[in-house]
């Protein structure tokens, strides 16, 4: 069918009807085409309009060759699609030169091995890319996850779904007070449910995303994300960042499970202690560990009165020399 040039099958029944039996009359042609009068009707306009058809003097239509009334219609979208695949054959170059400076462009990086991301979009963009990319593993320290919108939730399960779906292994360390997050619970039990896994931990170093254990991402402040990122390639920073992770996930609880905080026999503090202690020897405030343990400051309070009463402490000061004559820093 020649559909290109605006031949439809109604104006290609009638063409050939005429062909077949010049002597048929319109009526005749509407009959035997089983096609409606104004089908019909307009058919013959289509035809005439195609330089298919002239009028005889007998006032009746005659039809032309359609090498003669088509050839040039077909030359001329020929002429456009050799146009276009020669616009196509440019812009696959040009993409090509694109691609080849951005290459360039990560292997001048790469010198240091390390490259500096601002600004949401171009972070968004680049972890994005790192992670659609990534083929054995993603790793991920996450402390945002307790406090976190159902949007970015949705985000974070839509792509450890993807992953998990190309049998990438996804491993993410939260913080303990997600747990407090109903959904991010759920959801998290619900990709558990697929093969990712996940686990919660007092408090997180900073926000942290391994790949393939060839790239990471990590802020450029720790406390303040608007500083940027890094993106960090070189094999002996990645490693460490690495060996970071595994630390942590070996310490965490797995989240699906109740968090385990255990007090060993001989009297050694709890982990959620020890984090405390920790965050109490660095001078942070009760506020700043509020917001490094991601839980409220009423908790924070509630847990350093049980902290102090096991040590029998009265003061930040008392509390950090009776941990370290115990030996627990």
């Amino acid at each position: 069918m020649l559909e290109a040039v605006g031949f439809d099958r109604a104006t290609h029944d009638v063409y050939r009807a005429m062909l077949l039996h010049p002597s048929w009359t319109f009526e005749d042609i509407t009959r035997h085409t089983s096609l409606t009068s104004d089908q019909v009707r307009a058919a013959l306009d289509r035809l005439t309009e195609l330089s298919l058809l002239h009028e005889a003097t007998d006032h009746r239509f005659v039809p032309v060759s359609p090498e003669v009334g088509l050839s040039p219609r077909l030359q001329r979208l020929e002429a456009e699609l050799d146009e276009q695949r020669a616009r196509l054959s440019r812009d696959r170059a040009a993409l090509a030169a694109l691609t080849s400076e951005y290459a360039a462009r990560a292997a001048l990086i790469g010198d240091g091995g390390v490259e500096r991301l601002t600004g949401d979009e171009a972070v968004r963009a680049r972890v994005t890319e790192l992670v659609n990319n990534a083929r054995t593993e993603v790793c991920a320290l996450a402390p945002a996850a307790a406090a976190a919108s159902d949007e970015w939730l949705d985000e974070r399960q839509s792509v450890a779904l993807s992953l998990l779906r190309r049998g990438v292994r996804t491993r993410t360390v939260h913080l303990d007070s997600v747990r407090n997050n109903a959904t991010a619970v759920d959801r998290a039990a619900w990709l558990a449910s697929l093969g990712g896994e996940a686990r919660t931990m007092p408090t997180l170093p900073m926000h942290l995303t391994l790949c393939d254990r060839s790239a990471a991402v990590m802020p450029v402040d720790p406390d303040d994300q608007a500083h940027g990122v890094l993106l960090i390639r070189h094999p002996s920073l990645v490693r460490a960042l690495e060996e970071l992770f595994l630390m942590v996930w070996e310490r965490a609880s797995p989240l699906g499970g109740a968090s385990v905080t255990v007090t060993p026999p001989d009297g050694l503090p709890a982990e959620r202690d020890l984090t405390l202690l920790r965050l109490l020897e660095a001078g942070l405030t009760d506020e700043g560990i509020s917001r490094k343990m991601g839980v409220s400051l009423r908790t924070v309070r509630r847990n350093m009165s049980d902290l102090f009463k096991r040590l029998g402490a009265q003061s930040r000061f008392q509390a950090g020399a009776e941990a370290v004559r115990r030996g627990w820093l």
